[in-house]
């Protein structure tokens, strides 16, 4: 069961006085789910507040297939969720399925409005700080859409990433061409023209073979290394681009919801206004008769 040591961690509650922790208390009820089974879906009207007992709760995002569902993210024991339905009554953002069988403890939006009412000064409190969290999930979700990618891969490279990686470079570059051309001509004509009176490296060239043998046994894995991560960072920055698209679908519906509750307030600003001139041009056109 919720304790009022409990409550005075969770953001919204911590500045409460002790005797209206007591309070709170009394308002929580028990609630147990089965694994897989839906808590919410996304859109559905919110009205509850719920805090985990035992279990985890999945928060995730319906998308279009073949993805089907994003994953926001695991609740788990202690945590809670679902905070913003005791103050407004909007649609829930994502849908909270439980993983595992899980216990929860559930606070309804009426029950905490009467507590409120009672406590206007407390009210206040809390929203200022539901303010400060809402700002704080908006530049959390801000940051996840402007990542710079090579910065945050160059940083976590190690000095032999970095050496494969010169190598990898090098190796793939004309200098590299042009100067291994120039010094096998070098050495071959050293050798088999004999400018000097002992070849080191007579006809087949052995010496040169083993040396040709060695280089391309290490510049193969060294390269393959840099491939691997130059995989790994197209990987990275695909399920990048596919956050950013999914944030901004995300943006953009909110701003279709934004714009139909604006025409239907000024439809209905409209309509009030049609409604209270109606008289007053019928009284005139009576008037006029």
């Amino acid at each position: 069961m919720i304790s009022k040591e409990f409550l005075s961690k969770i953001p919204i509650f911590k500045f409460l006085p002790e005797e209206d922790h007591i309070s709170l208390v009394s308002l929580w009820r028990m609630k147990s789910l089965n694994a897989g089974e839906v808590l919410f879906r996304k859109g559905e009207p919110g009205s509850s507040m719920y805090v985990i007992e035992e279990g985890e709760i999945e928060i995730v995002l319906p998308v279009d297939p073949p993805v089907n569902e994003v994953q926001l993210s695991i609740m788990r024991e202690g945590e809670f969720f679902g905070e913003l339905s005791l103050f407004a009554d909007t649609p829930r953002t994502a849908t909270a399925r439980a993983s595992v069988d899980t216990k929860l403890v559930e606070m309804q939006r009426g029950d905490f409005i009467t507590f409120v009412m009672e406590r206007p000064s407390i009210g206040i409190s809390m929203l200022s700080e539901m303010a400060k969290r809402l700002q704080l999930t908006n530049e959390l979700i801000t940051s996840l859409a402007s990542k710079n990618l090579n910065e945050e891969i160059e940083e976590k490279l190690t000095f032999g990433d970095r050496v494969a990686d010169k190598i990898a470079e090098f190796g793939g570059s004309w200098r590299f061409i042009i100067s291994f051309g120039a010094f096998m001509a070098m050495w071959i004509g050293i050798n088999a023209l004999q400018i000097i009176a002992q070849p080191f490296d007579k006809y087949p060239f052995i010496l040169l073979n083993l040396m040709l043998s060695t280089v391309a046994a290490l510049q193969a894995p060294v390269i393959m290394m840099s491939q691997n991560r130059a995989q790994k960072k197209d990987r990275l920055k695909a399920d990048l681009d596919y956050q950013v698209n999914v944030k901004s679908e995300l943006m953009l519906q909110q701003m279709h919801q934004k714009m139909d509750r604006l025409l239907e307030e000024e439809l209905g600003h409209i309509r009030r206004e049609i409604t209270i001139m109606r008289p007053i041009v019928q009284k005139k056109k009576r008037k006029k008769k």
